[in-house]
């Protein structure tokens, strides 16, 4: 038997799939090397591209430099650490508790030891000048790859088997000529350049640079601690991109015109967002909130709370990407809007260009935020799930912030391009940011577009604008001497009249026939259960007779098949053209017809572990002069309400209690769930607004109301004290006022 021991000799195309192969591209390159200079203390570095054309596209004359004011490198540094790929010098020193720079204490971001191959992406001919603080001399590394093709394959085109330890880099040293006198850093100079640069790269590497180390004073009147400044220059000229000079115009929009200014922290340990709202005090909003959990994307990940009645309902383990911190600026993009929150299609734009940063440590993740990357899944999310959930990409400038020490499992993509994918560190903050967005755009920002246009119309209404344009523009006319032209507006003006009357009054006909839709949209579904079973069983017999060969029974049942199927395709168009018919008031027990729609609810309440109990007080039954059909969409709309709420609460305290008051005229119908949500008291009995979210329709409560207003009844949310349950509590007051 023979055994030898074997080493690894690469070859030497492992420089290509290091740095021209491993990084997207040559701005990516650039910005690496830009990163090298931050872990070495640099407070500036210069950019240049010289000797190029025009239009900025190189020729063999150009060279990229890129020089820095850091710490530099000793001869021992570039020996024993430079020219040894994946050296562990950083990763060592961060994992015995060393994270920070030794003189402007800033977190270590390099640890792979691979990004100074980025030089490789951007060009063959390398020279690398550095002098360390203090030292004597100067040293030069350079090396000459021309005579190589880019995978290492041919030599001055001749095939040639290369391996990587044959690849020999000159090293010099001598008094200090670049960095003379006082000075240190690095300049590594880069000739025969690969890729096609031109006016538009430049401008993009500008942004990039300009978002490296600084996101906050680029986009908010707040200076960032710890910045580096980077300047790029273009043939001897320093160059300021387009998009670098709109940034007092992004500024002043983020300042004036976001509609939202958020500002918080995630704690994963206590499981909660900690946020505020412009100058607000600070909300705590927990991960068990119920409005958490009937959010879509919470539920298309963990599913509905729906457990057994002992079992309870814990929140997911804790999640694996740790604390990080948020900033987020929202606008709105909605047509037609007025006032400070109004943009313009160039402001839109200039939105458009930037998304929601990520940075760790304080030094920007790439390529997040670039307007191309969807890194948050938000637009994939809005098509796969409901767009209504979440905001546009487009709408939102922000950042993250997470720092190695909280977050050690956001680890960097070799190619740098996002976070590693593997452990589920990455997939959680994705997670819990669009929650969090999900939440706040369901919430926050549904009850500033209702505000808006509660103002808008009310303003509309209360201050007649059109009948009062139209009477301005009649009496205008008049005084004009265009008499003919004046009597045509006051035409206009009855018809409008008329009209508006007649909207009105199909508006009311509309509440009714919506809230007779709620109870057939409740009643048709248990129907359509038992169809549905009925038809199971009539197939079952089917089956059964024309196994036992009984021809007779089979052609029956196969006749009972084909009726069920046309009444459940008839109750299928029912629901969609189903009338109601004006009944005359009675006065009618409230008691039976509580429940009927208890019956019609029961099954789903069952299924749901929620308990019900009525309750009755005083001699008499509780009395009402309407119609059934007012009562039934009231009580639907409460049950409905109560269901999908308590769906949010452990099992084990899921009740509803109604009681009833004859001798005060009034019903209580009480839950125990999350209550309502104090910022939505003042709205939840307007049209279309819904404490849901996109969950709800928000015509139920609305509807409620204005059936029991035309029969001179109320209903309101309890008052302190007047709850029955600690969750949501309405009152119904059957008793009228007397005029």
């Amino acid at each position: 038997m023979k055994s030898e021991s074997l080493s690894f000799r690469p070859y030497a195309r492992l420089l290509t799939m290091l740095g021209e192969q491993l990084i997207k591209n040559e701005r990516i390159a650039l910005v690496e090397l830009i990163r090298n200079a931050y872990d070495a203390d640099a407070d500036r570095v210069a950019v240049r591209f010289e000797e190029f054309d025009s239009d900025m596209t190189p020729n063999d004359a150009s060279r990229i430099v890129v020089r820095d004011d850091g710490t530099g490198m000793t001869a021992t540094t570039l020996r024993n650490e430079w020219m040894n790929p994946a050296t562990p010098t950083k990763y060592l020193a961060k994992d015995a508790g060393e994270r920070r720079t030794r003189a402007k204490k800033r977190v270590i971001q390099g640890e792979k030891g691979i990004g100074r191959f980025a030089v490789l992406k951007l060009g063959r001919k390398v020279t690398i000048t550095t002098r360390s603080v203090g030292a004597d001399i100067e040293s030069v590394l350079t090396w000459d790859f021309s005579r190589f093709d880019p995978d290492f394959v041919l030599e001055r085109g001749e095939r040639k088997q290369v391996f990587l330890d044959e690849i020999t880099v000159d090293m010099t040293q001598s008094s200090p000529e670049l960095f003379a006198g006082d000075k240190h850093g690095t300049n590594i100079e880069i000739r025969d350049l690969h890729g096609s640069w031109g006016w538009a790269l430049i401008d993009r590497l500008c942004r990039d640079v300009s978002d490296l180390t600084d996101p906050v004073s680029r986009i908010t009147e707040h200076e960032a601690a710890n910045r580096m400044d980077v300047a790029v220059f273009c043939n001897g000229k320093r160059h300021k991109a387009v998009e670098a000079a709109s940034a007092d115009t992004l500024k002043g929009l983020i300042e004036d015109k976001a509609v939202l200014r958020i500002q918080g922290r995630f704690d994963c340990l206590r499981q909660l967002y900690s946020y505020s709202i412009g100058h607000s005090t600070t909300t705590d909003l927990a991960l068990d909130d119920a409005k958490i959990a009937g959010l879509w994307v919470w539920r298309n990940r963990f599913g509905r709370r729906k457990k057994t009645k002992t079992e309870q309902l814990p929140l997911p383990m804790p999640f694996a990407c740790g604390d990080f911190e948020f900033h987020f600026h929202i606008f709105d993009f909605s047509r037609g809007i007025a006032g400070k929150h109004a943009l313009t299609q160039a402001e839109k734009n200039l939105i458009k260009g930037h998304r929601i940063y990520l940075y760790r440590d304080g030094v920007r993740v790439y390529p997040y935020g670039d307007p191309d990357d969807d890194w948050l899944a938000i637009d994939v999310t809005r098509g796969t799930g409901r767009a209504g959930n979440f905001f546009s990409n487009d709408q939102i400038v922000g950042w993250i912030d997470i720092t190695q020490r909280a977050n050690p499992d956001l680890r960097d993509k070799t190619n740098r391009e996002g976070l590693i994918e593997t452990g589920g560190a990455a997939h959680d903050l994705i997670f819990l940011v669009q929650v969090f967005l999900s939440y706040i755009k369901q919430y926050p920002f549904a009850r500033f577009q209702h505000r808006r246009l509660q103002r808008s119309t009310a303003r509309l209404v209360d201050e007649g604008v059109v009948l009062t344009g139209l009477k301005v523009l009649r009496r205008d006319l008049g005084k004009d001497g265009h008499r003919s032209y004046a009597k045509r507006v006051l035409k206009i003006q009855k018809d409008y009249s008329r009209e508006r009357a007649h909207l009105v009054q199909r508006a009311e006909v509309t509440e009714d026939l919506a809230g007779v839709g709620l109870s057939v949209e409740m009643a048709s579904h248990d129907i359509m259960l038992l169809l549905g079973r009925g038809q199971h069983i009539a197939s079952e017999l089917a089956q059964t007779a024309r196994r036992i060969g009984n021809d007779q029974m089979s052609e029956l049942t196969e006749r009972l098949v084909g009726i069920i199927q046309q009444v459940v395709e008839g109750i299928g168009d029912v629901q969609t053209l189903f009338k109601s018919s004006h009944r005359r008031r009675k006065r009618l027990k409230v008691a039976p017809v509580l429940q009927k729609i208890h019956r019609i609810y029961k099954p789903l309440l069952d299924d749901r572990h929620i308990r019900y109990d009525m309750i009755n007080k005083g001699q008499s039954p509780l009395i009402a002069s309407t119609t059934d059909g007012v009562l039934m969409q009231v009580f639907i709309n409460l049950f409905d309400n109560a269901a999908y709420w308590l769906e949010t609460v452990e099992p084990d305290r899921r009740d509803i209690v109604v009681t009833m008051d004859s001798e005060q005229g009034k019903l209580i119908f009480s839950d125990n769930g999350p209550g309502i949500d104090p910022d939505d008291l003042p709205y939840i009995f307007d049209a279309f607004y819904s404490g849901k979210g996109q969950e709800g329709r928000g015509l139920g409560l609305y509807i409620a109301r204005q059936l029991l207003d035309r029969h001179d009844y109320r209903i309101d949310v309890a008052g302190a004290g007047d709850g029955i349950l600690p969750g949501a509590n309405f009152v119904i007051s059957f008793a009228r006022e007397e005029s």
